[in-house]
């Protein structure tokens, strides 16, 4: 299953994240593929790990084939990935919000039982914070599975400029990938986990101009 793909056009490089110097660029002649076999190599790499979107951003423009349009390299070659990762659904919210024998609740139902449950716990009446911030966690929790919304935001973004070309930082970010991959695959999950930390997107990233092209 490839994992829904749209394109940002201009590149949209993350803030945060260092750039290399045109001189400094490299090449590699063993990485023969075309940037479109690239991306779509990154694309099967994200899905495999679970990812259920992405966005590629680069200076390359996407054609009516959805392929990239083959042209003289842009000035800037560098390309960045943003990416959101399979969540585990969290249906708590049934029980926090007593929905559980309702199997399709709408927004209005969520927030009729969560004013009732939580107005007792409200703070500006003296309630327990923390209480309260539990049906307010519920409350949001609850209508993001409703609207479906957990898959539209990106909350992680790797970039690379290191090499010439656009195909080749392509190339780079599908091997970068394999090797988060392989890190899933024998189990260290601690070491996973930080990786993601430093993936993180920082919010001038997650609201990067997104379209499918």
């Amino acid at each position: 299953m490839i994992s829904e793909k749209r394109e940002a056009y201009p590149l949209s490089w993350p803030e945060g994240w260092p750039r290399t110097r045109p001189q400094d660029q490299k090449s590699n002649a063993a990485w023969k593929r075309t940037a479109n076999q690239y991306r779509e190599m990154l694309a099967k790499e994200l899905a495999r790990m679970g990812a259920p979107s992405l966005l590629i951003s680069c200076n390359v423009a996407v054609n009516a084939r959805q392929q990239l349009t083959p042209g003289p390299e842009p000035r800037d070659v560098g390309v960045a990935v943003f990416f959101s990762r399979k969540k585990v659904e969290d249906f708590t919210w049934q029980e926090t919000l007593e929905l559980t024998k309702v199997m399709y609740p709408t927004e209005g139902q969520v927030d009729a039982n969560f004013r009732r449950l939580a107005a007792p716990y409200h703070p500006d009446r003296g309630g327990d914070i923390t209480m309260f911030q539990a049906y307010v966690t519920a409350r949001e929790n609850a209508k993001r599975w409703i609207n479906r919304a957990e898959h539209q935001s990106f909350d992680y973004v790797i970039a690379c400029d290191t090499f010439k070309e656009v195909r080749l930082n392509i190339a780079a970010l599908v091997i970068s990938i394999k090797a988060i991959r392989a890190l899933e695959r024998v189990g260290t999950s601690a070491i996973l986990e930080r990786a993601f930390k430093g993936f993180s997107a920082l919010p001038a990233a997650t609201s990067v101009e997104v379209g499918a092209r």
